[in-house]
């Protein structure tokens, strides 16, 4: 699902989602149907509705919540240190959320230091999250990579699942985000070594689905480290049948959550690379890029807010800065078909801003102009339009003195109204096409609403006269409703046609 909606819309769904929140759950989709009667704005809240139901354990309850830890105390609590679990003698407590509790371990056997995890006490028993703790051994043990913990063992001890994996000494982070924004080469490279483990995790089927700063921790060496594949997803067909979560639920943490996750809707990699350009732009800048005080507000942003604009360090190198919030901005599209293709093209991406290239040209935008002569056709065509808008609106002009009365008039009016509208449109997009090319994608999808809507109203202009000047006047009725036909041809088959040749995705979202 793609809502193309105004900034003063997306304003109206963030105000009314928060207003539907303060009503009791069963009255709010009853209220907000009777408060706006906006289709687009009542599905976009419907669906942030949903997903904050959906994702409810972590937008209510923060991971070591009082609550959670007095379920843990009146359950046993934690394996304590000295604690013999197996064949591991636990150390220390290292940190615990929602999916699981990890601990600092020995494994007597090899004599070795491991970081091992379970499910909270109070999850021991739930078969689906043993599952997906299973999940998460298979998916990291399948991946062999410098950027991703190795994982030992899957163990099942006294009637619990642990994983036993490699411990890595160092901060997240979050740790280190949260001490202001990392310098601007640091960042760089700590971009770059995630989006080659996720490269390498992608190419082996295999979705992280919730990289985020507590999922990251640095060695003390500086090396970079993915935690944490607990909602890892294999694109393999025979690993997607475990159907470990209920149809519709959202997982993942909402700030980090790409907006297709957010909607509950099937993920792909790019999702993963949505959570990356977050990780990129709050390195660079200290601070999250659709940021609020609450989730619920935070996740409506990802849904409708562009990103905020990326500051940094006074002394950093403003080209610098302006090409890593290229690569952010592209990362962040709503759309996951305007987002780079793969973590193997935004290697490719970071490999040349961390070299001082910058950001090739072709891979600077969703859709750069096409190179091959169909941008030229693309703009040929706007031009030929706009020039054979003015001259049906004289035709008109031809039909209103030969059939006179205040319909013709009012008919003129329209077509006129229509034809300097659609007109005006295109020949905007043709300069900006001319003049700033690697930019005009950017224009298509906000001009796409407003130039249909013009060419609509000049269209049934044209049939309207047609059909009113044809008994009396035939040569005139026949050219008035050919000609909206042939301009009817032109806008819904033509121009999708050149827009695809000239800017082969953007076109294909914004629906020109």
């Amino acid at each position: 699902m793609s809502t193309h909606l105004s900034a003063e819309e997306w304003a109206r769904v963030n105000a009314l989602f928060h207003a539907a929140l303060d009503r009791p759950a069963a009255e709010r989709l009853a209220w907000l149907e009777r408060e706006c009667d906006h289709a687009s704005i009542v599905e976009e809240v419907k669906s942030l509705l949903a997903a904050h139901a959906r994702a409810g354990e972590f937008i209510e309850r923060p991971a070591g919540s009082a609550g959670r830890l007095l379920d843990d105390a009146l359950e046993g609590g934690h394996h304590e240190p000295g604690e013999s679990v197996g064949p591991y003698r636990i150390v220390k407590l290292l940190g615990e959320g929602g999916m699981g509790v990890v601990y600092l371990a020995e494994d007597s056997r090899l004599g070795r230091t491991v970081a091992l995890k379970s499910l909270p006490r109070r999850f021991v028993d739930d078969e689906t999250r043993r599952e997906r703790l299973k999940r998460e051994a298979r998916a990291a043990a399948a991946l062999t990579h410098p950027g991703i913990a190795t994982v030992y063992a899957l163990e099942d001890v006294d009637g619990e699942t642990f994983i036993a994996s490699e411990y890595v000494p160092g901060e997240t982070l979050r740790d280190e985000i949260s001490r202001g924004s990392l310098p601007i080469g640091r960042a760089i490279q700590t971009a770059l070594a995630l989006a080659e483990a996720l490269a390498a995790a992608h190419e082996r089927g295999i979705v992280h689905r919730d990289l985020k700063p507590e999922n990251v921790i640095r060695h003390p060496s500086g090396t970079v480290k993915i935690l944490d594949f607990g909602l890892a997803r294999f694109s393999d067909a025979e690993q997607t049948t475990l159907h470990l979560s209920r149809e519709g639920m959202v997982l993942g943490t909402p700030a980090y959550m790409s907006p297709e996750q957010i909607r509950a809707e099937d993920v792909d990699a790019r999702s993963d690379l949505f959570a990356l350009g977050v990780l990129l732009h709050e390195m660079v800048s200290g601070r999250h890029p659709f940021g609020h005080a609450d989730a619920a507000t935070t996740m409506a942003a990802i849904l409708g807010a562009e990103p905020a604009r990326l500051s940094s360090d006074p002394r950093a190198d403003p080209a610098l800065v302006s090409a890593i919030e290229t690569v952010t901005t592209r990362c962040l599209r709503k759309a996951r078909e305007e987002r780079y293709a793969s973590a193997r093209e935004m290697v490719s991406v970071l490999q040349a801003v961390q070299s001082g290239a910058g950001v090739p040209a072709a891979m600077a935008h969703p859709s750069a102009p096409a190179a091959d002569g169909s941008l030229w056709w693309w703009r040929f065509h706007q031009a030929a339009v706009t020039a054979g808008y003015g001259a049906l609106v004289a035709l008109l002009w031809h039909a209103r003195e030969i059939a006179p009365g205040p319909i013709m008039l009012g008919l003129l009016v329209a077509g006129l109204v229509g034809a300097i509208a659609a007109g005006a449109l295109r020949l905007h997009l043709w300069f900006a096409s001319r003049h700033y090319s690697d930019e005009a994608w950017a224009l298509l999808r906000p001009s796409a609403a407003f130039l249909r809507a013009a060419d609509v109203l000049f269209v049934l202009a044209l049939l309207a006269a047609g059909a009113i000047t044809v008994g009396d006047h035939n040569y005139v009725g026949a050219a008035l409703i050919g000609s909206a036909v042939a301009a009817l041809i032109g806008f819904a088959v033509i121009e999708p046609a050149t827009a695809r040749a000239a800017f082969p995705s953007t076109s294909r979202r914004s629906g020109i």
